[in-house]
């Protein structure tokens, strides 16, 4: 699968952009900064706790397809799509490997 990110790149969350707190197993955030809330379901809010450490892509996904009961093509599909969406909120940051 081809995307804008390259397997090996790291994710890191950026902790100081997000005023967070979880609430019945999801994520609802504020940038204080921005004005705007946010909110991820449970596998998002996942995704958020695994990028309290830097990881890449290919770490993710062995991790979610580990606790989830997705196949690896589409979880990929949809990690990129949401770091996609957390990248341009500024939530998270990609260092090239």
């Amino acid at each position: 699968m081809q995307s804008v990110f390259q397997r090996s790149d790291m994710f890191v969350r950026n902790d100081d952009a997000l005023v967070s707190a979880e609430v019945d197993g999801e994520l609802v955030g504020l940038s204080v900064e921005k004005g705007v809330c946010y909110g991820l379901n449970a596998v998002g809010t996942r995704i958020w706790a695994l990028l309290e450490t830097p990881r890449s892509l290919d770490d993710l996904c062995a991790q979610l397809t580990d606790i989830f009961d997705v196949e690896p093509e589409r979880c990929e599909r949809e990690v990129v799509a949401l770091l996609g969406e957390l990248r341009s909120e500024g939530l998270v940051t990609v260092v090239p490997a």
